[in-house]
């Protein structure tokens, strides 16, 4: 890219990440970084984060994501959403449940009920306070069998009948998978810039059925 180039001329394909200003050579301040969102929710910037962990301890990713989230809310705002498996004795405890805020979110969510499955929206009570889309596994066990023969037709990778939690990666996976599809679909027409993190090999079912 030849001279010089002000924020506004900025393509879609050059979000306002800290390197990418500085490579479009723009004077960069923290303040045009860390604003809780505006420059995401100005240039349809979302960012979600999949993880066993969100909200559900078990190991060292939920000291990660805790860590973060106040960083990740402070750049991104509300363009900024985890999303794990629903568990209810963690949830009482560390989710405040809500109603979805927009209708990306809103339709997203209605179609992963309407294909049978229990999901919930709302705050994780944590730093940052950052947006949780929880889906139960227990609720879209019934398609596991077709979701492995998926699987298995896309990367020749099978999984044991009897291996539970590889089992339940499966079915977590789909289901954001599903779910990212229809948040997509719902603001397609804006041209978004969508990025979805996966973390471990627990939510790496959703990285592959997302691509």
């Amino acid at each position: 890219m030849s001279g010089s180039t002000s924020p506004a001329r900025i393509t879609r394909k050059l979000s306002s990440t800290k390197i990418a200003k500085q490579l479009a050579g723009l004077n960069l301040r923290s303040d045009d970084i860390m604003d809780q969102g505006d420059t995401a929710r100005h240039e349809g910037r979302f960012v979600f984060e999949c993880s066993w962990e969100v909200a559900n301890k078990v190991g060292g990713i939920y000291t990660v994501l805790r860590t973060k989230a106040p960083i990740s809310t402070e750049e991104l705002g509300d363009q900024y959403c985890m999303l794990g498996p629903y568990n209810e004795d963690r949830v009482k405890l560390e989710v405040e449940i809500l109603e979805p805020d927009n209708a990306a979110m809103k339709y997203a969510l209605e179609h992963v009920r309407e294909c049978g499955f229990k999901v919930i929206y709302g705050r994780w009570l944590i730093d940052g306070y950052p947006k949780v889309v929880l889906f139960d596994i227990g609720s879209a066990a019934w398609k596991l069998d077709q979701w492995k023969h998926e699987m298995w037709s896309v990367t020749k990778v099978g999984i044991p009948w009897h291996d539970r939690e590889a089992n339940d990666c499966i079915i977590i996976g789909f289901v954001v998978a599903i779910f990212l599809q229809k948040f997509a679909e719902a603001i397609a027409s804006t041209e978004p810039l969508i990025v979805a993190h996966f973390h471990e090999w627990q939510s790496a079912a959703g990285l592959i059925m997302s691509r």
